[in-house]
């Protein structure tokens, strides 16, 4: 695709690779050097508790021993160079012990200290870099890093947890805390790696994907983010766990006005837009969760290859309530309930209490609740109507056994063994599940799912990201490619007349305007363009016409273009009115936008237009380079496609014409990149079928660089 893209820069490019493989040091340590006081003797123990079984060193100017290992005073005292180092004293005294560790060759160390860009010194975190050299440094200000299959930790306390699966999924984040508490949840989600990044001033989101995607018992990768700093970087890692069958699933931060304020404060990284990362993540075959417990339980899904193939669900419940509720959430989250044809309603009252309904979600009622191979043999009959997953609905009350409600989850059990989908055992609460439930669930190939909302919404999401994936690989993979990337300032507005006649000359059709100047020569020029016919104000500084009142459609007579003239000329900043033919067999007003963001680029948006497209918000953002495969996905996902797609016996739209068109202001922008700041075509009408599309209104505005 044309349009200026990031150029390579072999030295940054050399550094990264090296910092890298020094990365995979760190996460394979056999020796760790531990710098500080207290906190450093937290890490000493949790290497102990965690049963880390390489060289343990500490370093302290003038304390004899930390947790019970005697110390050196500094790190060129050391009895070898260290795998990885623990850093937790003050800034300047961690910059120093930094660039002593690099002198000496040490390949990676975790900067604890807090104090750098996140508190807004910069120049710190600029030397600290520079003491760092091909050093993988993960921080300033993080918690560290723990390699949980092979119990290595360089990290603050035993507080994340010490258990060592054989396989399961890695946490990567600029927050520490956040991902410290998910290893102790009481989810049953086994964690491979925990990278907490801090600030990202020597290593990002990237590099951590990047040295947990090659370990064949990681089965995904969980990101919080709040921001990214090279987004070109992080494509590239994220297509590369796509390639590897690695599926990234990421909760993004910083989506409010407050939150990015909080993100920026918080590790010095920029938040972005939100529907920028959103047509990020969708490019990049990245699952979005909208909340923490739902990233756990997202997780569980991969970690537990229980991933379905798509939205189709068979429930049984045992409560009217839940059946009800689970059909609200269904619709809620895009989850499809299948429903038995009449041959199957009768075929499912046969295994059926009979105050029971042939309905999914099912509700086998007290009558049959409990009893193992009923629950099974009507469960098994459901699924002969084709579904993707199935699911038991089940809340315990207590960690104690109990007969009933064992029994059905043995049912379920003994449903997976004779299915080739996943079965799902669903709590109505978080904490309804107890551990031996979620044990036995596991070890019988059954994931539970904590919460009935997040489960739903976790189900289709993951079905819905199946076929995402599907769809990539048969275009061979995520593309990585941005535009626009360099920053630009707001720059010149250019007029609607200037704005079309670039369009026009791009090989977009747009409406004619004519420019009078005075009632009478409007109502000339309207007699001989035809009637109904559109005015518009003119004048400098005039974008938002409609706001002004400054646009009158459907003027039928020279009385009322005499009239509207007047009006219009009398508006503050007007010096002239445009005269077009009006457009009177649009079947839909679209609005598309080409914006920048400082991080990923130039975005296109697609929305439902007019005066109401913000109030509407029917929008879909992709980011440029795109494809016209992808604006005409973008055009099905919008709530207003009905309208051009022969709502009611109306017309249909030329579509053909309309994804044209929209690829031409794509290319348009793309070929721009280096100088657009922004654009607006507001409305684009679409037309009947072989009709075409037409621009009767644009904005660009172009960009400058920072002085």
């Amino acid at each position: 695709m044309p349009g200026p893209t990031r150029q390579p820069d072999s030295t940054v490019d050399e550094r990264r690779a090296s910092r890298r493989k020094n990365l995979k040091h760190l996460l394979n340590a056999r020796s760790i050097a531990f710098v500080g006081g207290r906190s450093a003797a937290g890490g000493i123990q949790y290497c102990r508790d965690i049963g880390f079984n390489g060289e343990i060193w500490a370093v302290h100017p003038s304390r004899s021993e930390l947790a019970g290992v005697p110390c050196v005073s500094n790190v060129n005292d050391l009895p070898a160079v260290p795998d990885a180092s623990w850093i937790a004293v003050p800034p300047a005294a961690a910059i120093q012990t930094v660039s002593e560790l690099n002198a000496m060759n040490s390949p990676s160390a975790v900067c604890y200290t807090a104090g750098f860009s996140e508190a807004g010194d910069h120049d710190l975190e600029d030397q600290l870099i520079a003491a760092a050299g091909d050093m993988a440094i993960v921080g300033p200000n993080c918690i560290g890093a723990v390699n949980y299959l092979d119990g290595i930790p360089i990290a603050i306390a035993s507080g994340l947890g010490l258990e060592k699966p054989d396989h399961g999924v890695a946490l990567i984040a600029q927050s520490g805390t956040i991902i410290g508490n998910m290893t102790s949840s009481h989810r049953s989600l086994p964690v491979s790696h925990l990278l907490s990044m801090g600030n990202q001033s020597i290593l990002d989101l990237a590099d951590g994907i990047d040295a947990v995607t090659d370990d064949p018992r990681v089965d995904a990768i969980l990101l919080y983010i709040e921001g990214l700093k090279d987004a070109h970087a992080f494509a590239a890692a994220a297509k590369r766990a796509f390639d590897n069958g690695k599926t990234l699933i990421v909760l993004k931060g910083g989506t409010s006005q407050r939150g990015r304020e909080l993100a920026l404060s918080h590790t010095g990284s920029l938040a972005g837009s939100n529907n920028f990362y959103d047509a990020l993540f969708e490019r990049l075959g990245i699952v979005c969760a909208k909340s923490f417990p739902e990233l756990l339980e997202l997780g569980k899904l991969y970690a537990f290859r229980s991933v379905p193939k798509g939205c189709r669900l068979m429930v049984q419940t045992a409560s009217g309530t839940d059946s009800g509720y689970c059909a609200d959430l269904a619709e809620r989250h895009g989850v499809v309930l299948p429903q038995p044809d009449e041959l199957q309603k009768i075929e499912w009252m046969d295994v059926l209490p009979s105050i029971a309904s042939p309905i999914n979600p099912v509700d086998v009622t007290m009558l049959q609740w409990g009893d193992r191979k009923a629950q099974a043999n009507t469960l098994l009959t459901m699924l002969k109507t084709p579904a993707d997953a199935a699911a038991l609905v089940i809340n315990y009350l207590s960690d104690e056994p109990n007969s009933d409600w064992d029994a059905a989850v043995l049912a379920m059990v003994d449903v997976r063994k004779r299915i080739d989908i996943p079965c799902f055992v669903i709590t109505n609460l978080p904490e309804g599940a107890p551990k031996r439930v979620r044990e036995l669930l596991l070890t019988n190939n059954v994931v539970p799912l904590q919460g009935m909302e997040d489960a739903l919404s976790c189900i289709g999401r993951a079905g819905r990201h199946s076929k995402l994936c599907h769809r990539l690989r048969t275009l061979g993979g995520p593309r990585t490619s941005l535009v626009g990337t360099a920053t630009l300032q707001p720059g010149t507005l250019l007029n609607e007349t200037e704005s079309k006649r670039i369009l026009s000359d791009f090989g977009v059709t747009v409406s004619v305007a004519i420019e009078c100047h005075t009632p009478d020569e409007a109502v000339r020029r309207a007699n001989e363009v035809g009637y109904p016919v559109v005015l518009k104000v003119k004048g400098d500084g005039v974008a938002h016409k409609t706001e002004l009142g400054g646009v009158a459609v459907n003027l039928n007579d020279h009385r009322a273009v005499e009239l509207t003239t007047h009006t219009l000329l009398a508006l503050p900043g007007t010096r002239s009115v445009a005269l077009e033919a009006m457009v009177t067999d649009a079947v839909a007003e679209l609005i598309i936008g080409v914006s920048r963001d400082p991080i990923l680029g130039l975005g296109l948006t697609i929305g439902t237009g007019g005066i109401f497209a913000e109030v509407l918000d029917d929008s879909v953002t992709l980011l440029l380079p795109t494809t016209p495969e992808d604006i005409e996905e973008a055009l099905r996902a919008l709530r207003g496609s009905v309208s051009f797609n022969g709502y009611r016996n109306r017309p249909l739209g030329d579509t053909t014409a309309l994804i044209e068109t929209i690829m031409l202001i794509a290319t348009y922008a793309q070929e721009h990149a280096g100088e657009l700041f922004e654009m607006e075509v507001n409305p684009l009408l679409v037309r009947p079928q072989g009709h075409g599309v037409t621009a009767v209104d644009a904005l660009i505005r172009t960009g400058l660089k920072p002085t």
